[in-house]
């Protein structure tokens, strides 16, 4: 119980250091996505972020504000400036980046835009799933054929070997 305190207290604290980061933009919203939009942050987590934007001019800045800050205290950083059309296509060509929208959490900016957009992507999911279920599996498969399973390894990767963290995520997002 402690464990999972301790990570939401570490996702919320980092969601209100962004946020002041940020600050009041229009047309601009920051998304938690992967394993910080679940809010499952261990020490040492990167942080996944989506800076979301409506098109507006200047946006470079805008990221650069919140970029440096993570980057200067040492925080690892996998992060995209992106608008909703680039999110669309990324997601419908990408399987990977597809299952980290999907869990998407709004951090900062204009809720609208991020709602809008989860909206958008798990309507797109749904209508092809068919699809991506042929693509989860191979993805599945994969992970078994480089990680081995879970249950039968010494020294298991928790996450990506078959029955770790990504297999449950796959079956939460067959579920969707």
């Amino acid at each position: 119980m402690q464990f999972t305190a301790d990570r939401e207290r570490r996702a919320a604290a980092t969601d209100r250091w962004l946020s002041s980061l940020l600050g009041t933009q229009p047309g601009v919203a920051l998304i938690a996505v992967g394993g910080y939009g679940r809010r499952e942050m261990l020490p040492g987590s990167d942080l996944d972020v989506l800076l979301l934007h409506d098109g507006r001019p200047g946006i470079a800045e805008v990221a650069d504000r919140i970029w440096y800050p993570i980057w200067d205290c040492g925080q690892r950083l996998d992060h995209a400036v992106r608008t909703p059309g680039q999110v669309l296509a990324a997601a419908a060509g990408d399987i990977r980046v597809a299952l980290g929208l999907l869990q998407a959490r709004h951090v900062a900016g204009e809720a609208d835009l991020t709602r809008a957009l989860r909206l958008r992507l798990l309507a797109n999911w749904r209508a092809g799933i068919r699809e991506r279920l042929a693509d989860l599996q191979a993805l599945h498969d994969e992970r078994a054929r480089r990680g081995g399973e879970l249950a039968f390894l010494l020294e298991p990767d928790l996450k990506e070997s078959r029955g770790g963290l990504r297999a449950a995520l796959t079956i939460w997002a067959t579920a969707a």
